[in-house]
């Protein structure tokens, strides 16, 4: 009978040895899952999956010291009896994983991306930060893979839908770690993500898939709430082409400003959501392993690099950490000429010696009168702030917190953790003042509750305005625009998501909404 277990395992000792104690003589198990207890001496949590004889298990079960395992159902992918035409635009999660779905089920898929693969993406992406020469259609937001690509490569979602457990097998089965199938906080970090991704195009292309890189949607051609056809242009040769398709997925990623635009133009329903705005914080990792697992034990060597979670309820506005990256870097991740975005990412082994995330602040659809694009106006201003406050050479504004703090230019900045440049500026004045007093506010309440979390060389870097999307493409129950029948917004640019699983869970439950409506 196969049962879970819980297993403790103290700092120096072993899974195995901690099984034995338990009186279990266990040959054969599997990890379910690997979580860090660091409230007083940091101990691992392991649940185990084991095989064991029915009388010994139940007598576990009635003790309370196991549960019977209940395994996740698979996903179940019908075949369409006739095949359809599906054109996917975006390769981020949301459509690479709608697009696995659909050509399973018989579906002839197409997925377009206006900028490149993954192998010529990483080139573009490491000329901008080297020679500062971006590529508007080829950088850390565009691309084959989406944002995440360039990110910590974190998996953790609020989303209960038990699908996760598929997205986690498929990302190992084109190269993530096997360890996310288990880690409580799964990552697969920014270079195993480039291999991921580039072994799921190939499987995708196995099963059919057709890819066309460096292809823009221009334009949809709807006509009595259907989409009749679309306008590609080809970005390398400028050829422009129309095309018809049964079905569209709109997997455009959040920062896909000019599609947002051309949807409202050809009347395509569309609305303001929350979203987030503020800046990145930089820390020597050391400072953070000290916050979580206390002065006697953050130097230990198996503890992974820390990351935390900080929340302040604000008078009018919450403030709120997001994103965190554990050893990793502050990115410049702009995608449009003379604006300055940032962004966190790390590698796998999180090893750069700094943490960093994201400080942000709530901003409401009423702060911009429900119109998404005054909040995207509101956006692209601090962006452009940024570019000129950073010299107008895509290096990061940054401030030290207490100078922020206390009005202050800054002298010195933390020695690194970034990636291209930073430059002193006066962030306290870049950001308008419903930004800037939470911020504040917020660090202060956190020195009060943790003050070894506000260090003199804690460094903001600015801006952080691609927290996620400030609009959502209007669907219904059946993920289907309500202003065409044939239309599938999808994923974050959708805002309907944000991060990697979420938008590759969206991909997957519209794509099977699709097929029940097909079968």
């Amino acid at each position: 009978m196969k049962v879970e277990i819980d297993v403790k395992v103290p700092l120096g000792s072993k899974l195995e040895d901690e099984i034995k104690r338990l009186g279990l003589e266990v040959k054969d198990f599997s990890i379910l899952r690997k979580s860090i207890d660091a409230r007083k001496k940091p101990y691992f949590l392991y649940r185990i999956l084991v095989d064991l004889p029915q009388n010994v298990a139940k007598e576990l079960i009635n003790e309370k010291k196991a549960r019977e395992h209940v395994p996740i159902p698979e996903i179940k992918i019908p075949r369409i009896s006739t095949k359809k035409k599906v054109l996917v635009v975006g390769s981020g999660p949301a459509g690479l994983f709608s697009a696995y779905i659909l050509s399973k089920a018989g579906f002839d898929v197409t997925v377009v991306e206006r900028g490149k693969k993954v192998e010529e993406r990483v080139v573009d992406v490491n000329r901008f930060w080297e020679k500062r020469i971006l590529d508007e259609n080829s950088n850390v937001q565009f691309g084959e893979g989406g944002a995440g690509t360039f990110s910590d490569g974190k998996l953790t979602t609020r989303v209960k839908d038990k699908k996760k457990h598929f997205v986690f097998k498929l990302l190992v089965e084109c190269g993530a770690p096997e360890d996310i199938l288990y880690k409580s906080k799964p990552h697969v970090g920014t270079d195993r993500l480039r291999i991921v991704v580039k072994n799921m195009r190939e499987k995708l292309i196995d099963q059919g898939v057709k890819f066309r890189f460096s292809t823009l949607l221009l334009n949809l051609n709807v006509d009595k709430g259907k989409v009749n056809s679309v306008v590609l242009k080809n970005l390398l040769t400028a050829e422009i082409s129309e095309e018809s398709y049964d079905y569209v997925f709109l997997a455009i990623g959040n920062s896909a400003r000019d599609t947002f635009e051309m949807l409202k133009n050809r009347n395509i329903a569309l609305e303001a959501k929350p979203f987030a705005v503020g800046l990145r914080v930089i820390h020597r990792q050391k400072t953070i392993n000290r916050v979580q697992y206390g002065r006697k034990w953050f130097k230990y060597p198996d503890l992974p690099p820390a990351e935390y979670s900080f929340t302040y309820r604000g008078r009018k506005r919450n403030v709120f950490t997001f994103c965190m990256c554990p050893g990793g870097y502050v990115i410049c991740a702009s995608s449009e000429k003379n604006s300055v975005v940032c962004n966190g990412m790390s590698n796998y082994a999180r090893d750069s010696g700094y943490a960093n995330s994201a400080v942000v602040v709530q901003v409401f659809p009423e702060d911009f009168d429900n119109d998404p694009f005054r909040a995207i106006e509101f956006q692209k201003l601090l962006e452009r702030a940024a570019f000129v406050a950073g010299g107008s050479d895509y290096s990061m504004p940054a401030q030290r917190v207490w100078d922020f703090i206390n009005g202050e230019s800054s002298s010195e900045l933390i020695e690194g953790g970034y990636i291209p440049a930073l430059k002193s500026a006066r962030l306290d004045r870049l950001l308008p003042p419903e930004i800037v007093q939470p911020i504040k506010e917020a660090f202060l309440y956190w020195y009060e509750k943790v003050s070894f979390f506000v260090p003199q060389n804690a460094t903001l870097v600015g801006v952080e305005t691609r927290t996620s999307s400030p609009v959502r493409i209007v669907r219904n129950e059946n993920y289907v625009s309500v202003s065409a029948s044939n239309l599938y917004p999808i994923g974050e640019g959708a805002g309907y998501a944000g991060g990697i699983t979420s938008s590759a869970i969206d991909g997957i439950n519209a794509a099977l909404s699709l097929i029940e409506n097909t079968s």
